[in-house]
């Protein structure tokens, strides 16, 4: 009976408590200023200047975060084969040769679930509450009119990052606090939001072409813009690249507003220089110390280290690299093998894309092959892969001398062995199959890495540690390289008037993408020293050797 009471009561106790607090709460969600108008006043702001930094820093939204970022490669990679990973490109250790369901795994739905989320949350609290705070203003000031204009362009983006995954998105209309003034959002889809948003971006550009800032007040806004350090006309340039971005995505809809579109920003200012990028670097807002272990994108780089190898097809179909290729015969049969590539050869010459050397690390014996994503069976002797492997034994004493039984390969200090079985150590014919089966197994078990990125050991390319181990790396939420090669399929598909030919905006895209990860990767000023740190396990040799010249 006792123990019937003491729940009861505990019972009363808990569903009364939130009674207790409902004006509280009520007041405070209504009335954002209860939170922040205090902090606001000591800095010499309104509350919206507040909501505006405060949306720029939301997770995902114009900055990376460790979760998504591990979602993306998790499911990205296999979608799109930006990495490879070697226990899933061949089937000699045991795997099953079956069809993975990539887009509905757990990194996807994980991925898509928290995008909705975000949005109907982080990414529109913060403009409804300025918003809220805005309407309820006598007399707004410049700068509270700025924050609030740039805050109706990032909500802009925010539906256009929801729409294009679930058409269908609870859509607020611009000058709505929405339900924190009782409105109810309008499900609206791609067709009806895009020409919103468009439209927004064009008013509020012109509107930034109007804005003259005093001292003080460009000091402040300054202070508060962490993506553009205050500056109208990168604000003018993001929008007008965003309204090109939306204006080709919906094409093949609305052709009609993809012309007008394209007519009214040919005197625009767009991204147009390698370092235009709009996005926030981890370190503006992650504290230094947490950053390589805990909060940072590098994190998801070093928990999926099987996606830093490279994809063959990127090595040679994109960047131009041919490997050289040879051939022997062992026991009357002919076996081809990779013995070096054209890159030395090619970055001067013009044949190989020089970002390859930015972007990816040759592997342990100088060269420049990866991975195809093709299923590796084992069963053909003159497969990508076997020529790869065969690149690294058929020219070594263990062919061809029968006391020979072993064989070391690899950088002073990082150097690899593999033993022969008995019946190889007496049969010279065995050498060939055993060999080539053991070095595919030693890479397929990422044994030559032992499971880390950054290691002088990958028996194929690896990305390059130096670039994305660089903490001063923006986000890349819309970059000029993509506005270079939307106005390329804008001219090649006649979508509308640009200002000169395809071949001229894919050379500028190729020239930016070069020149952006080379000054990443040469200028990169962080080291096993520093805070924060490259991981102690980065060999020396890769963080010297992957510096560009």
């Amino acid at each position: 009976m006792k123990k019937i009471l003491f729940k009861i009561t505990l019972f009363l106790f808990v569903i009364l408590i939130p009674f207790g607090c409902q004006d509280d709460l009520e007041k405070y969600y209504q009335n954002p200023d209860g939170f922040s108008k205090e902090q606001a006043d000591a800095a010499g702001v309104s509350v919206i200047a507040g909501y505006f930094t405060s949306q720029l820093t939301r997770g995902y939204f114009l900055r990376g975060d460790y979760g998504m970022m591990f979602h993306t490669i998790r499911s990205g990679s296999p979608l799109i084969g930006t990495g490879m990973q070697p226990y899933q490109a061949t089937g000699l250790t045991g795997g099953a040769y079956v069809l993975r369901n990539v887009e509905n795994d757990w990194g996807s739905n994980a991925f898509n679930w928290t995008v909705f989320n975000l949005l109907n949350t982080q990414w529109m609290t913060q403009v409804l509450w300025a918003q809220a705070e805005y309407n309820n203003m006598d007399e707004p000031t410049e700068l509270d009119e700025l924050f609030m204009t740039l805050l109706t362009a990032l909500k802009a983006y925010a539906y256009q990052r929801g729409t294009d995954l679930y058409d269908r998105v609870p859509y607020f209309a611009t000058g709505s606090a929405g339900g924190l003034e009782g409105d109810r959002a309008e499900w609206l889809g791609q067709e009806q939001i895009y020409p919103i948003i468009i439209q927004e971006l064009k008013e509020i550009e012109e509107y930034l072409a109007t804005v003259n800032l005093t001292d003080q007040q460009q000091s402040i806004f300054s202070r508060q813009d962490v993506i553009f350090n205050g500056s109208i006309l990168q604000w003018r340039k993001y929008l007008n690249s965003l309204r090109l971005r939306w204006a080709i995505t919906i094409s093949e809809m609305r052709p009609d507003l993809t012309q007008t579109v394209l007519s009214e920003l040919t005197a625009k200012p767009l991204f147009d220089q390698y370092n235009d990028v709009a996005g926030l670097a981890d370190i503006a807002i992650v504290a230094p110390h947490r950053l390589t272990s805990e909060l940072g994108i590098t994190r998801s780089f070093r928990e999926r280290h099987w996606e830093h190898r490279a994809p063959a097809y990127l090595l040679h179909d994109v960047m131009g690299v041919v490997p050289n290729e040879q051939s022997t015969v062992v026991n009357g049969q002919t076996l081809y093998y990779f013995d070096g590539d054209n890159v030395a050869d090619g970055l001067l010459n013009g044949t190989v894309d020089p970002r390859v050397a930015y972007l990816f690390s040759a592997s342990v014996n100088g060269t420049y092959t990866g991975l195809e994503s093709e299923w590796e069976d084992g069963t053909d002797p003159n497969s990508y892969l076997s020529k790869v492997m065969r690149g690294y034994y058929i020219n070594h004493p263990i062919m061809t001398d029968i006391s020979v039984h072993s064989i070391t390969f690899g950088s002073p200090g990082h150097e690899q062995t593999i033993t022969l079985n008995e019946a190889a150590q007496a049969d010279l014919s065995l050498r060939e199959p055993f060999l080539r089966n053991a070095f595919k197994l030693r890479l397929a078990n990422n044994q030559d890495t032992q499971g880390q990125t950054g290691s002088d050991r990958s028996m194929i390319s690896e990305y390059n540690v130096r670039p994305r181990w660089n903490w001063d790396i923006r986000f890349p939420t819309m970059h000029a390289v993509e506005v270079a090669l939307l106005k390329a399929e804008a001219a090649v598909r006649g979508l509308g008037p640009v200002q000169g030919s395809a071949r001229e905006y894919y050379r500028q895209a190729i020239e930016m993408s070069s020149r952006y990860w080379y000054e990443q990767n040469v200028n990169n000023r962080y080291n096993k020293s520093t805070t924060p740190a490259i991981p102690g396990f980065f060999a020396d040799s890769r963080l010297e050797r992957d510096r560009p010249s």
